[in-house]
């Protein structure tokens, strides 16, 4: 449209573009261009389906109406006298000559003058002689509607297309497709091949009648035929009226729909189980069935999805619907949550987006991908498993406890994002936040499982039953069975618990690291042996005893799965705390708020440390908050407010130890003192943290409320050595210093 005005452009005088630029400037001209969009779309569609239909018509029609002429030329012979034999004609006539030579010798006897019989033809060959010619005529007014409407078709395209104006196209396209509706256009070309299918009805029928003087037996198989393909055709014009999904229809479909319709039979049930009124058309209600919100849509689109998940077998193929998952997920539609959460628990590898996509990041490290593509498929992977591991899909099912089976991403995908970040050093943030959801969702799983051993265990002992499945394996056991295995299990446990803690301790046991929750999975099978054996047990005693003892390594294990999930938010918060000013990780917020949210405060340490967290977890966390709140952060800019919130939020509630305490306090004082516009909103995060600080020291070491320049300087005094290293244990288990600072500045604080 743009170069046919161009080019009309160039072709006027200079007033005449003036007014065409007007014209096209004209805000009117804009609001019908939507309008044509969308209009021009559907009359294209509308003609050409008509003329695709009148085409096929027109051939059918044209081979069936020669077929049909050899037939009647056939049968018309039926309806007229034969021919005369020439023999028999011959004896007619000397029969009549012997005849009139009679008459002249004996004049007495006078015999009558030989006629031929009248000629009647047959009831079968009117009969078929009627449907055949019938049947003809019907093909042929056919053929010539079909041929009407094709051109009818494309008048209404050059009526629609051929004005130069815009709304002026627009108006006569809304005129004529009124008309199209008044005068029942689409009802018309539906009928036409109701003519083509009544000839062939009637050539059928002319058939049987046909047959039937020359052979009864040859004429009732044509009419078993002709009702076989009758019934046929009625159960094909009802079906679309009853299942909507059904492929075939007639065009007597439509008709029937509108007199049921009438009738008041059209009305169905939604999924609510409510009557609604009945549609217009049969297409109508196909739609509606097939997006209405309901159990077989969403099974539907399950077997969509699962069929083109296998078709797609190329990695190239599979990278752009990868790419589509964090806007699902972000979305608000719940079904297609539902569908992800389908297709990531989906066992088939060649399907299970739990497979595929862990196997699609790991040909990133391919040699052949340039370095760019590489970065542009890794990051689409692993935003992909961030939000499917993110995802919250409230399900309408009993709730079941976390397993590998509902697991979305294992140990191998941890493997796997951590060899993409080792191959492809550009997608090193987004692997790490994607490698912290996914660890702590493996932690997730631990702890609900252990949990529910605990409450098993619990109500064993309150109780004294253990469930059936527990109890079953007793009757297979030999009595000594428990009383060997516990020993041994007992043994297997504390080892496991020493390797967890050993690795939780030091800077190589990372909880983003699968070799850790490997240690975790052996550790859980030994404690779901333990409870076997408890339940295999024979004696009372003993098996209290054993309970007892298996429920306190479930609670030391609930422990160092609480610790490993404290031990993971640190581990991201100095990630964090690393990234440049101009990029934080790939949704650092919600990665940070989902780790934050998983830790148990509450839960107490079993052991001879008492409550709370290790010494070295809270003195690197004092470590990173310093770092995060510095006046001039090495990053070139505060984090943001959002992620400040949640770091002091986790000071205040994570932290036991006085000296860290004291410390903590020092930086968020002095933090409150340099506050700047963009983070003024943390403000009440960190007075609620420096009151929930100074209920942890004791009392004659909580400083008293200072002048600015003390503050600066108590924290000056507590400021953490930048050359702090993870391994240095011992640089912050002494905090006498602290509190004699604290000390002197209370002194300082009465004197003023």
């Amino acid at each position: 449209m743009q170069s046919d005005n161009e080019s009309v452009t160039g072709s006027l005088s200079s007033s005449d573009r003036v007014k065409v630029k007007q014209r096209d400037d004209d805000p009117s001209e804009n609001m019908w261009s939507v309008y044509m969009d969308q209009v021009e779309k559907r009359n294209r569609i509308l003609a050409d389906s008509w003329k695709a239909d009148m085409n096929s018509i027109l051939i059918f029609a044209g081979l069936f109406s020669s077929s049909l002429t050899a037939f009647v030329i056939e049968s018309y012979r039926t309806l007229t006298p034969p021919d005369p034999d020439p023999i028999q004609a011959t004896l007619n006539t000397m029969l009549h000559l012997i005849i009139s030579q009679s008459n002249i010798t004996n004049s007495s006897i006078s015999y009558p003058p030989v006629s031929p019989p009248t000629f009647v033809p047959p009831t079968s060959a009117l009969i078929c002689n009627t449907l055949w010619f019938s049947s003809l005529a019907f093909s042929l007014i056919c053929a010539l509607s079909a041929t009407m409407v094709d051109q009818w078709a494309r008048n209404y395209i050059l009526a629609t297309e051929s004005r130069p104006s815009l709304h002026k196209r627009a108006r006569i396209s809304a005129y004529l497709h009124r008309g199209i509706r008044v005068f029942q256009m689409n009802t018309v070309v539906e009928l036409i091949p109701t003519l083509l299918h009544i000839s062939l009805l009637l050539f059928f029928a002319g058939l049987v009648e046909f047959l039937r003087p020359i052979n009864a037996a040859l004429s009732n198989l044509v009419l078993g035929m002709l009702l076989l393909c009758g019934s046929l055709y009625l159960l094909v014009t009802f079906l679309p009226i009853f299942h909507s999904n059904c492929p075939y229809h007639t065009p007597l479909s439509s008709p029937w729909w509108h007199i049921l319709r009438a009738l008041g039979r059209g009305r169905r049930r939604n999924y609510g189980g409510a009557r609604t009124p009945a549609f217009e058309s049969i297409a109508e209600a196909r739609e509606a069935d097939a997006i209405e919100i309901s159990q077989g849509r969403d099974d539907r689109d399950f077997e969509a999805m699962r069929w083109t998940l296998s078709t797609l077998r190329e990695d190239s193929e599979l990278e752009p619907l990868i790419g589509f998952i964090p806007q699902l997920v972000s979305g608000f539609d719940y079904s297609a949550k539902l569908l992800l959460h389908k297709l990531l628990r989906e066992g088939d590898p060649a399907i299970g987006l739990r497979y595929r996509i862990p196997r699609l990041l790991g040909s990133c490290a391919q040699s052949h991908l340039s370095a760019a593509f590489a970065h542009n498929r890794a990051t689409t992977c692993l935003h992909a498993i961030w939000s499917l591991t993110m995802m919250a899909v409230p399900l309408s099912v009993p709730f079941t406890i976390s397993s590998r089976e509902t697991l979305a991403f294992d140990e191998e995908t941890l493997n796997s994002i951590h060899a993409a970040k080792k191959q492809i050093p550009s997608v090193s943030d987004c692997a790490d936040s994607t490698a912290s959801v996914v660890a702590r969702s493996l932690l997730d799983m631990f702890v609900d499982t252990a949990a529910a051993m605990e409450e098993e265990l619990a109500t064993f002992l309150r109780s004294g039953h253990m469930p059936n499945q527990r109890t079953a394996l007793r009757s297979r056991r030999d009595p000594e069975w428990a009383a060997r295995r516990a020993p041994l299990l007992m043994k297997r446990i504390q080892q496991e618990v020493h390797v967890l803690e050993q690795l939780l301790s030091s800077s190589a046991g990372s909880p983003m690291m699968s070799s850790i929750h490997t240690v975790m999975e052996t550790l859980r099978r030994y404690l779901d042996d333990l409870i076997y054996v408890v339940a295999s047990s024979n004696s009372e005693d003993e098996r209290r005893s054993l309970a007892e003892e298996a429920l306190e390594h479930i609670r030391t294990f609930q422990q160092l799965l609480n610790d490993a999930g404290f031990s993971l938010t640190l581990e991201y918060i100095s990630t964090l705390i690393r990234s440049p000013a101009s990029a934080l990780p790939y949704e650092a917020f919600n990665t940070l708020r989902r780790l934050f949210l998983k830790i148990n405060f509450d839960l107490q340490r079993c052991g001879s440390s008492g409550l709370g967290f290790s010494a070295r977890a809270q003195s690197k966390l004092v470590h990173h908050l310093d770092a995060a709140l510095e006046q001039n952060p090495s990053r070139g800019a505060w984090l943001p407010p959002s992620i400040i919130n949640i770091l002091l939020e986790l000071s205040g509630s994570a932290l036991s130890d006085p000296g860290c305490a004291m410390k903590a306090r020092g930086v968020i004082n002095h933090y409150l003192n340099v506050l700047t516009a963009p983070v003024l909103v943390t403000r009440d995060t960190a007075l609620k943290a420096i009151s929930q600080l100074d209920s942890i020291l004791p009392a004659d070491s909580r400083p008293h409320p200072v002048s600015h320049l003390l503050s600066s300087h108590m924290y000056a005094n507590t400021k953490l050595d930048r050359n702090w290293k993870a391994t240095n244990d011992s640089f912050f288990s002494a905090p006498a210093p602290i509190l004699e600072a604290a000390a002197f500045l209370k002194a300082k604080a009465e004197e003023f």
